[in-house]
C-alpha cells in the first residue's frame, strides 16, 4: 500500500522525506543495495523521483552510490558513528569558543533551550524518538550561536546521521538527560567554557557506548 502523502508536499518533496525517514531509522538492509521498483510501488510514484531523492541522500551522507551496484544503504558501522561524534563535539566547541557568541543569537536560543531543559527534567514522559530529536534540538542550537550556517547545517545532517543510536540509547536515557540537562543549564549562565567541557565529556562517553549499542543489534 503507497504511504499516505504529506498534505501540501509534492511528491518530490514527499518522497524525499519518507526515504530520508527509512533512511535514517536503518529501515533498508545495511550494506544492501536499494532497489528502486519496490519504493516506487510502495510511494505510488515512478522510480524519477525516487532516484532523485536518493541522489539528495548520497549529498547528504545517508546513503552510498557505488559503480555497477547503484544506491547501497548505509551500514551500522561503529567507526562511522564514533566519527560522527568526533566532530560533532568539533564543531559545537567551535560554535562556544571560537569567538564570543552575539548577544541576539544568545537572546535567540536561551527560550528554546529552556523549553528543551524542562522536557529532559521529567524524561519519564519522553519516548527513545522524542528523545533523541530533542538531543539534535540542543546541538543545532548550540550550533546557531555560530552565526555560520554551513556548520548549523553540518550539525543538522549530523543529527540525521546519529539519530539512530541515539534512539537505541535513549530507550532508558537515565544518566543521559542528566548529561544534557547540565549542558542546558550551563547554557543558560552563559558559561560557555564550561558547556564546551561538558559536551566534550558527553561526546566521549557516546564514543565509549557506542560498540556495546550496536552488538546489542546483533543478539
Amino acid at each position: 500500500m503507497p504511504d499516505t502523502n504529506t498534505v501540501g508536499a509534492s511528491d518530490g518533496d514527499r518522497v524525499y522525506r519518507a526515504i530520508k525517514a527509512r533512511a535514517i531509522a536503518f529501515a533498508f538492509n545495511p550494506g544492501e543495495p536499494i532497489r528502486l521498483n519496490p519504493l516506487a510501488d510502495s510511494l505510488g510514484v515512478s522510480t524519477t523521483p525516487i532516484r532523485a531523492a536518493l541522489n539528495m541522500l548520497v549529498a547528504e551522507g545517508l546513503v552510498r552510490r557505488e559503480p555497477q551496484k547503484g544506491f547501497i544503504a548505509m551500514g551500522l558501522s561503529e567507526e562511522r558513528f564514533r566519527g560522527m561524534y568526533s566532530l560533532n563535539q568539533l564543531l559545537l566547541e567551535a560554535a562556544l569558543t571560537a569567538r564570543p557568541p552575539e548577544r541576539k543569537r544568545v537572546d535567540t536560543i536561551m527560550p528554546v533551550v529552556t523549553d528543551i531543559a524542562s522536557k529532559f527534567e521529567d524524561d519519564t514522559s519522553l519516548s527513545a524518538k522524542e528523545f533523541a530529536s530533542l538531543t539534535g534540538e540542543l546541538f543545532l542550537q548550540i550550533a546557531e550561536l555560530s552565526g555560520n550556517t554551513h556548520m548549523v547545517e553540518a550539525v543538522e545532517r549530523i543529527n540525521d546521521s546519529l539519530n539512530f543510536v541515539r534512539v537505541l540509547e535513549c530507550r532508558k536515557p537515565g544518566a543521559i538527560s542528566r548529561e544534557l540537562l547540565t549542558i542546558c543549564e550551563l547554557l543558560l549562565t552563559e558559561s560557555f567554557d564550561e558547556t564546551a567541557r561538558a559536551l566534550a565529556a558527553y561526546h566521549r562517553r557516546r564514543q565509549t557506548v557506542t560498540h556495546g549499542l550496536l552488538a546489542t543489534l546483533n543478539q
